[in-house]
């Protein structure tokens, strides 16, 4: 995605969360409500205890500008303990970013996604097997339990990126990185003075979690 960030307000909006879209013949209707998109239990995210605006990122980890947001979501995270990060993960980038994704959620089921996601998007060169192995390393996660997971929990999460690119596809993002802030759809990367703004539009509307 390039650095035009484009902010889709109202109509658009209002379509993410409550209007249902007709589908293309044979196709099924992804559920586009706010509970699916912001509460999907499979999804991995970090948030405090008592947070009140969920921010929902769908990213591929070979995308360069999605390894720039996350510094700017980390920043956000520190300064503001009431933000919800929500993870979709959507790996356009071919089968590598697929492996990557497919092994970052499972391993939120040894308690250490936030550190492999970090070290995944850090990771020095497009990722392969090979890279997605050093992460996990750096990460601390523990491999033979995430081939584990990955055989008892792989139609968990393949069916959670089916879902996440069904939504992605309906919304109409055509690239990564983009983000859902309370009901506010950006589709590219922003900075942390932008993210911040739109934290604070979604805070002040009923509903912004």
């Amino acid at each position: 995605m390039n650095r035009r960030n484009l902010l889709f307000r109202g109509a658009l909006a209002a379509l993410a969360f409550a209007v249902p879209m007709t589908p293309a013949v044979g196709q099924q209707q992804p559920d586009l409500s706010r509970k699916a998109v912001v509460d999907d239990p499979v999804a991995p995210k970090r948030a405090g205890t008592a947070y009140d605006v969920t921010v929902v990122e769908f990213f591929d980890y070979n995308c360069p500008y999605c390894r720039r947001m996350e510094p700017v979501l980390n920043a956000l995270l520190r300064s503001d303990p009431k933000v919800r990060i929500v993870y979709r993960d959507w790996p356009i980038f071919g089968p590598a970013s697929r492996e990557a994704s497919r092994a970052a959620v499972a391993s939120q089921w040894q308690g250490r996604h936030a550190a492999f996601h970090g070290a995944l998007l850090a990771s020095p060169a497009r990722l392969d097997s090979a890279g997605i192995r050093a992460a996990a390393v750096k990460a601390k996660v523990d491999w033979p339990r995430l081939q584990r997971d990955l055989k008892t929990r792989g139609a968990e999460i393949d069916a959670l990126l089916a879902r996440t690119n069904a939504i992605a596809e309906a919304i109409g993002f055509n690239g990564t990185p983009a983000l859902i802030v309370g009901s506010q759809v950006v589709a590219g990367a922003v900075d942390l003075p932008a993210l911040r703004r739109l934290v604070a539009t979604a805070r002040s509307k009923p509903g912004g979690r």
